[in-house]
């Protein structure tokens, strides 16, 4: 009969083991699962950030293996891989929109992803604070103040196109967001083309048709329609499109003044009772 004394080591033996399961579980369940890269080409970041080093560059087809069964900051998957040309083996951040899962989704992932969380704009909240974004967004490119708001601004590419993403707090909540396109276009017509991406893109995402607006502030080239472009970079004309939901209004503009011409969209957080 084996005593009290005899049983401890093998108790403790047997709780270690159960601890190293549970520590490794996530990491060795993760490994198993596998994405595949759907874009012509990708980039691979050293941090799970598109300003940070990339370490590689993979091609549509190549098969990485999960490192985390969690994304991090909501939109990047934490990867193995192999280089070409290769024996090595590397690990980075990948954007999940550049990838697709030959697993299914398990109740974890779900939850990361924040499934049945209200989104206002991008992966946030309407009240959100400054260091909620941080943690879904990262470190701003800039982060300053106008006109008594806190404004963090971040570098991103929508739709193939350059553009600022802002985030506008007011008292440290989340009020106001903007998209603003850096596109510069010698012929001024071309930006009809990014006007009409921008408003299937928000289409798309809050699966709503917009309320559409042309107006002439000046027709001097209203009869010429191979002048419209020039007639928006000089403020004769402006297009725009509204979104009306529920606790946002989102206008899409693209207008112009001395030449120049301007393609943003404004998020605002709109109360029920301001609606009413």
């Amino acid at each position: 009969m084996m005593t009290e004394q005899s049983l401890r080591p093998i108790g403790r033996s047997f709780i270690l083991v159960v601890s190293l399961f549970v520590l490794l579980s996530g990491p060795l369940l993760s490994q198993s699962k596998k994405l595949r890269v759907t874009a012509e080409t990708v980039s691979i970041y050293l941090k799970p950030d598109e300003g940070s080093s990339v370490i590689a560059t993979v091609k549509q087809g190549t098969i990485m293996t999960l490192q985390n069964a969690r994304k991090f900051k909501r939109t990047w998957y934490h990867v193995l891989f192999l280089p070409e040309k290769s024996k090595i083996m590397k690990s980075g951040y990948i954007h999940d929109s550049s990838v697709e899962r030959l697993f299914v989704v398990t109740k974890i992932e779900t939850l990361q992803d924040g499934k049945g969380m209200k989104k206002h704009f991008r992966q946030a909240q309407w009240e959100m604070t400054q260091n909620q974004v941080l943690r879904l967004e990262g470190n701003p490119v800039v982060k300053e103040k106008s006109d008594g708001l806190d404004v963090m601004r971040y570098k991103e590419n929508v739709k193939e196109m350059d553009c600022w993403v802002e985030y506008i707090f007011k008292e440290d909540k989340l009020s106001k967001a903007k998209y603003i396109f850096l596109v510069d276009h010698e012929y001024k017509s071309l930006y009809f083309g990014d006007y009409k991406k921008v408003k299937e893109f928000l289409t798309e995402i809050h699966e709503q048709s917009p309320l559409t607006n042309v107006n002439w502030m000046n027709p001097t080239h209203k009869e010429d329609y191979s002048k419209w472009g020039l007639a928006v970079s000089l403020g004769h004309l402006e297009y725009s499109a509204i979104w009306d939901l529920p606790e946002t209004e989102i206008v899409l503009r693209l207008f112009g003044k001395n030449n120049k011409v301007n393609l943003i969209v404004d998020y605002t957080r709109i109360l029920q009772k301001e609606k009413e």
